[in-house]
C-alpha cells in the first residue's frame, strides 16, 4: 500500500458521513411543515431516531406542541423540493404546498407521499444544548414505496439502490451526492 495514503492530518469537523438527507415533518399551527436535516442517527437497532436542530427553527414549535414528528427520506428526483425546504422558513413559505401529505397512526406527524421512505415518530426525549435541541423519537411506524423493496431468500428487504436517497456530506464540501454501487457482489 502507498504510504502516502496512510499519512494522517488533524481535521476539524464531523467525519461520520455521508448520511441520507431527511425532511422532518411536524404539524405547526395546524399545518404540515418540513425541515431539512443533514445529520441524523438511528439507534437501539432502529427503534429510535436522533437529530439536532436550532431552537429558533419553526418546526420546533410543532414538535413541542404535538410530541410527534416524521422522518421522510427524499429521492434524488426531489432535490429541488428539498432545497426549497432547506432555504425557506415555514414562517414565510408554505412547504406543505409542494408535497402531497399523508398521516399515519399518530395523526399529527405529517409525511410526504413523494418520499420513498417515511417514518412516524413519537418524541421520547428532548435534550437541551443551549441554542440547539437534541430530539429523540421512538419509531412508531415505517412506510416504504413498494418499488423499493426486493425479495431475497423469501424475505422482503429494502433495496437502497431503488430508493435513490440524497446523500449529504458533512465534514467535506457540504454538498449533495448520490448513493454508489454495491461493492460486495450478490451471491448466486
Amino acid at each position: 500500500m502507498n504510504n502516502e495514503k496512510l499519512n494522517k492530518q488533524q481535521f476539524d469537523g464531523n467525519l461520520l458521513s455521508p448520511l441520507p438527507v431527511i425532511l422532518v415533518g411536524a404539524q405547526v399551527n395546524g399545518k404540515p411543515n418540513y425541515l431539512v436535516i443533514g445529520y441524523s442517527c438511528p439507534f437501539d437497532f432502529g427503534k429510535y431516531i436522533f437529530f439536532s436542530l436550532s431552537k429558533k427553527r419553526y418546526t420546533t414549535i410543532g414538535i413541542h406542541e404535538n410530541n410527534t414528528f416524521s422522518v421522510n427520506i427524499p429521492s434524488e428526483d426531489l432535490v429541488v423540493e428539498t432545497n426549497l425546504c432547506g432555504n425557506n422558513s415555514g414562517r414565510d413559505f408554505d412547504k406543505s404546498s409542494i408535497f402531497d401529505t399523508f398521516y399515519g397512526e399518530l395523526k399529527t406527524a405529517p409525511m410526504i407521499r413523494q418520499c420513498p421512505i417515511n417514518i412516524e415518530c413519537e418524541v421520547s426525549e428532548i435534550l437541551d444544548y443551549d441554542r440547539n435541541e437534541g430530539i429523540i423519537g421512538r419509531v412508531v411506524n415505517s412506510y416504504v414505496n413498494s418499488h423499493c423493496v426486493i425479495e431475497e431468500e423469501g424475505e422482503i428487504k429494502l433495496d437502497w439502490r431503488r430508493v435513490h436517497p440524497i446523500i449529504w456530506a458533512t465534514g467535506g464540501d457540504f454538498n449533495y451526492y448520490r448513493l454508489g454501487e454495491r461493492i460486495i457482489p450478490e451471491e448466486d
